[in-house]
């Protein structure tokens, strides 16, 4: 399995050069970079501090979607308040346990994720906190990938599944088709569709549908929207 830490959209060279240089002393996990604003590997190199591996096989993709596309599993950090949010010991226990790729999320500096984004999760996952609750992005990821060096020497391999599993590609087609299926028969509510959807995919997540049972699901959708063009 891969484990990918990414970083959605980060603005500051030298905070992906610090993050290169957490994940070297952690090895939890492989680096994204979403569209990096105004990427100075110099800058980075700066922080990396030896880290130049990291940085040399850093993946830099245009969009959140090229870099969770085939993952299993998607954990995205928040330092909002948040129902249900894992902590990071949870969350290593977590994607230590997926049996194919998986991604650990994080947003830019400024503002974190967006709402939106985080809708897209499979669980969200922050860092409790005293006095001040967001973090520089290197801390952050440094935390994470210490609780995922320290889970790795008691975490039981993962087992793999009967069927392969819908990856998140194959998750956000559905969303993507339903959404447009459910506000034409207007069950959605066009004001504010996402509200009722995102619980509707939500349930989905959590049953870790099989590829065939998504597609399954595809395909009735489009059945449907064939049955009321007529």
């Amino acid at each position: 399995m891969e484990l990918r830490f990414v970083l959605n959209r980060p603005r500051s060279s030298q905070n992906i050069g610090a993050a290169a240089r957490a994940l070297a002393n952690t090895g939890a996990g492989a680096l994204w970079v979403v569209e990096p604003l105004g990427f100075d590997r110099a800058q980075a190199a700066k922080l990396a501090a030896g880290a130049d591996s990291v940085l040399e096989t850093m993946r830099v993709v245009r969009t959140l979607d090229e870099a969770l596309g085939d993952c299993l599993d998607v954990v995205m950090t928040t330092g909002r308040a948040a129902h249900g949010a894992l902590t990071p010991q949870q969350t290593a226990a977590r994607l230590l346990s997926c049996p194919a790729t998986c991604a650990l999320v994080f947003g830019d500096e400024v503002r974190g994720l967006t709402n939106r984004d985080l809708q897209r999760a499979a669980a969200i996952a922050t860092i409790p906190t005293a006095r001040k609750s967001s973090l520089n992005l290197a801390q952050a990821v440094l935390v994470f990938g210490y609780e995922i060096l320290k889970a790795r020497g008691t975490a039981a391999s993962p087992v793999p599944p009967e069927e392969p599993l819908a990856e998140e590609r194959l998750l956000a087609l559905l969303r993507e088709r339903a959404r447009a299926l459910l506000l034409a028969a207007d069950f959605l509510n066009p004001q504010q569709p996402d509200l009722v959807l995102e619980e509707l995919i939500s349930l989905t997540r959590r049953a870790r549908p099989t590829r065939r049972e998504v597609e399954l699901l595809l395909a009735a959708v489009a059945q449907l929207q064939r049955t009321r063009a007529f």
